[in-house]
Order: structure tokens, then sequence, then C-alpha cells
């Protein structure tokens, strides 16, 4: 029974089930218990009762820890959530979409948790009890009843694309891994809309992660005889193991070969070569996830869902050279 059908048979509002279950003064005693009575016979009492706590436990749902990218924002956000006076705890999904809906039931329903944040697909998840929800999610991401903190790749993806047309490139690669196909997929749409040619032999897609995928892929293109003139990798940690397999076998970067990476976590200006990438600005995402997580707690019922878009832009250093 959700809380809409519980409300319902109360013959009150959903806001007032919600409320009695957390203990509000605003609940008259024989409001509450009716609400409670109704619950216990149709088995969801403890599903909805919660006992009050000292501070707000934050669940963040993300796919892992391994990488810089969720690193530091599962970081970021529990430094931020602990100055404001809550708790958080962190669950991972692996990428597995029925493990992260999953999950989500758990962290509600039996530690019922006083929000979530998630990172991932969200395909599977339903939130037909308005628990406080915020979603960090790509451009085309659709989660049920979720703020949303979307963070934006296409207009920096083509932006890029424009720049690397401007500086004479023809001959655009694109390495990536197994979890990245959305961004490859991205890379594609801005490659035809500047009249770039898309080639399968400059596209090369690791089974590994991290360092050593970019250390596969450029081997792979290297082998090939045919490398493009600049490539772009999935993510910065991709970027900095193709560019120091290259320039272990001879490359000049970028005299030879330029690369761009994407994220912008890895201290990319104090590289030896320093790495051009596609920037999040984490501090915004997480201060925007914090803003929308505390304005939901504050108000669980409020129906209308929010939605604040963070840009990436693009920057440019020394990795990314011009053709002659």
């Amino acid at each position: 029974m959700t809380l809409a059908q519980l409300s319902k048979e109360a013959g009150t509002s959903i806001a007032t089930v919600s409320k009695a279950f957390s203990g509000s003064r605003e609940v008259s005693n024989e409001t509450r218990e009716r609400i409670f009575a109704i619950a216990r016979e149709n088995g969801c009492f403890e599903k909805y009762f919660k006992a009050p706590r000292e501070r707000p436990i934050i669940a963040l749902l993300f796919p892992e820890t391994e990488s810089e990218f969720y690193g530091h924002q599962i970081g970021m956000l529990e430094r931020t959530f602990s100055k404001h006076g809550a708790d958080t705890i962190v669950a991972l999904t692996r990428f597995d979409s029925e493990r992260e809906a999953r999950l989500f039931k758990e962290l509600a329903y039996k530690m019922k948790v006083d929000g979530i944040i998630i990172s991932g697909s969200g395909k599977l998840i339903t939130n037909p009890d308005e628990i406080p929800l915020v979603a960090i999610a790509g451009d085309n991401a659709r989660i049920q009843n979720a703020d949303i903190v979307r963070v934006s790749l296409d207009r920096a993806m083509e932006e890029l694309i424009e720049i690397i047309k401007d500086y004479g490139h023809k001959n655009v690669g694109f390495i990536g891994e197994r979890l990245t196909e959305s961004k490859l997929m991205q890379f594609s749409r801005s490659m035809r809309k500047y009249g770039l040619p898309l080639h399968k032999k400059y596209i090369a897609i690791s089974d590994k992660r991290f360092a050593s995928a970019g250390e596969e892929c450029m081997r792979m293109l290297i082998d090939s005889g045919d490398i493009p003139s600049v490539i772009v990798a999935a993510y910065d940690q991709i970027a900095y193991g193709a560019m120091r397999y290259a320039i272990s076998v001879g490359y000049r970067i970028p005299e030879d070969i330029s690369f761009v990476g994407i994220d912008d976590i890895s201290p990319t200006q104090y590289a030896d070569i320093p790495l051009s990438s596609i920037h999040i600005s984490l501090e915004d995402v997480c201060e925007s996830v914090v803003d929308l997580m505390y304005r939901r707690m504050d108000n669980r019922h409020f129906r209308r869902r929010s939605e604040i878009r963070v840009p990436m832009t693009v920057k440019i250093r020394r990795s990314l050279g011009k053709i002659n």
C-alpha cells in the first residue's frame, strides 16, 4: 500500500499521513491512531513508521568508489552534508540497474534514511511514496519522482568538436571502455553536426578501465598503422594512459598527436603535458544537490519537481595542438 492509497483510505492528505509517521505535532492523536490502525491492517505500518533520530541520514547511491569522478563527488557530498548537520552512508550499485533499484528500496523502507542521492541510470527506480530523492544525471536520463541535477555534456562536446575542427584536425579518434558508450554516442553526434568524418578505424574501446584502458586503446590504434591526429578520451584517466603509451613508443604530444579528456578532475594543469579536457564543476554539482535535498526534506510533498542544469566547459591546454 502506497502513502497515496493509505491517505485515501484514511480520508486525509498524503502530507498528513507522512507527518503522522514522522511524529509531527501538527497531526492530532485521533488522526494519527486512525492512520496507524489502517496501516497495521494493511501490513505497511513498519514500512512507513520512522522513529526520530538526532541527525538526518542521507544515503549516497553511487556506482563505485574506484574512479576519481565518483570518489570526488562522494567525498565532497559527505563533507558538505556534515557541515549542514547530517550524516551520510554510501551504497554501491556496481553499474547494475537491478541492484540499484533493490538498494533504493532497502535504504528507503528498511533503513528509512531521510533522503537518497543517486548517481546512475535510475531506470528501474520508482518512487511512489515521494521519498526525498535527488538524482545526478546526464542529458537524457529520466528518473521518476526525483529532483534532478543534470550535468550536460552534449553542448560541451559540440563546443570541443568545433574547436578541434577550427584547429585544422580532420581525423578525429575516440577511445573509451565498456561503460562509456553514451559518451561515444555524444561524440558521434557532434562529429556529424560539424561535418567531420567518423571513421571506425579511429575508435577503440577497451575491456579494461582507467589508465590501463587508455594504454590498450592507444596500442590498438598504433598497431593498426593509421592513427588520428587528435584523440578524445572518455575520461581523463584514459587520456593519461594513452598519452603515456604514445610517448613511450616515440610520439610527441601535441606535435604528432593531440589528446583531450573529459571531467577535468585530475590535476591536469600540473601534468608534464597539461591535458585539455571538458570541465565539470563538482562544487556546483554538490551545492545544487544539497540545496535540492534540503528543500525536498523540508517539504517532501511539494508536487513540482525541480531540475538544475550544470554546464560543462572546454578547457584548452597544451595537449591539443593546431594542424599547420
